[in-house]
């Protein structure tokens, strides 16, 4: 008869300890839980991009047509204009468009003389220092109205405004400016019926304006005829004339215009359009009492008045002043400059 084999002993077989309970083996570590992530296929995901894009370009035909008419011109506008222009016909023959139309209807965006053109030439008001209604001075229970128009470059002027007086009750800022536009371009939008809207529905103390940054082109009738080619004589006087026509158009009582000039920028072309503007402008303030000048350019500046990135203030902070595009101002800029354009806004009604 072989041997029985030994079985091995097991925790279950050896003795308890003298005087103790049997030891209690520890359990087994716990395995993390994984959680599985749900992703969608490629495809479907894919699909899921297009189906939005379409709505995005369906729902707003209209604003890149606008975008693309506000181009400048050349042949990648004419290209621009033929695509949406095409698209936005199509999306207005099936009426897919109307959700948008409505809002922006609601929103005020659609209430723009389309067809506004100043008179030509245009008649200065008799207006002096001595006959011009004084401004009147704001309380908290009627606050005085400022209103900002413009390009791009006001409504961050215009933002950073609201907040640096804020805390002031007597002043209420509305900003009211629209991206990418200028006095050149009234085939795409037109300041002028934009002005006149501006001061019938909203009735401001104060218009502050600022435009310049895209005018760096032909100045367009409304019905886009070139009224001037941009480089020419004939150019100065048709943005003149732009320019004067706003001032002259919020003339009315005591209502004051505040008319901000362009800082030097890092781009050559719009740096030497802006320096065309910004004198077009103090030229044509100064026959107007009722309109002054913010030279923005004195105060965002490198040395001897040059373009700089970085700006060193009267209190010796250097800040870091333009975007990426070395146009727009960055906003530490805009808010150390309000500590001047909140005196002169202020100076209006509160003159020394």
């Amino acid at each position: 008869m072989a041997p029985r084999t030994p079985r091995p002993s097991t925790s279950s077989d050896r003795p308890a300890p003298l005087g103790g309970s049997r030891p209690v083996l520890a359990d087994p570590p716990k395995q993390p839980v994984r959680r599985v992530r749900r992703t969608l296929p490629a495809d479907q995901a894919f699909k899921g991009v297009l189906i939005a894009l379409a709505v995005f370009v369906v729902l707003g035909s209209a604003s890149l047509h606008d975008s693309a008419e506000g181009m400048p011109i050349g042949w990648q506008r004419d290209v621009a204009m033929g695509v949406t222009g095409a698209l936005d016909r199509g999306v207005n023959f099936v009426s897919l468009n109307r959700p948008y139309d409505w809002a922006a209807e609601q929103l005020g965006r659609n209430q723009v003389d389309e067809d506004f053109e100043f008179p030509v030439p245009s008649t200065v008001p008799s207006v002096t220092t001595t006959t011009l209604p004084a401004l009147r001075v704001p309380t908290a229970e009627q606050p005085l109205k400022v209103v900002i128009a413009g390009d791009s470059t006001a409504i961050g002027v215009g933002d950073r405004l609201k907040v640096a007086v804020d805390d002031d009750p007597t002043l209420a800022v509305d900003v009211q400016g629209k991206v990418a536009t200028g006095l050149t371009r009234s085939d795409y939008f037109n300041w002028g019926g934009r002005t006149k809207e501006l001061i019938t529905t909203l009735q401001p103390d104060v218009l502050l304006f600022m435009v310049g940054a895209n005018d760096s082109q032909s100045v367009l009738a409304p019905d886009g005829t070139v009224v001037a080619h941009y480089g020419t004589p004939e150019w100065t006087e048709a943005y003149r004339r732009q320019v004067a026509g706003i001032m002259d158009l919020a003339h009315e009582g005591s209502r004051r215009v505040l008319w901000v000039g362009q800082p030097k920028v890092g781009n050559t072309k719009v740096n030497a359009t802006l320096e065309k503007v910004n004198a077009i402008i103090q030229e044509e303030a100064a026959t107007r009492p009722w309109v002054s000048y913010f030279d923005l350019a004195t105060v965002v500046a490198g040395k001897g008045g040059s373009f700089s990135e970085y700006v060193t203030f009267p209190d010796g902070q250097t800040v870091h002043c333009f975007a990426g595009d070395g146009v727009h101002l960055s906003m530490q800029c805009l808010d150390r400059s309000m500590g001047q354009l909140v005196p002169a806004l202020q100076a209006l009604y509160q003159p020394s």
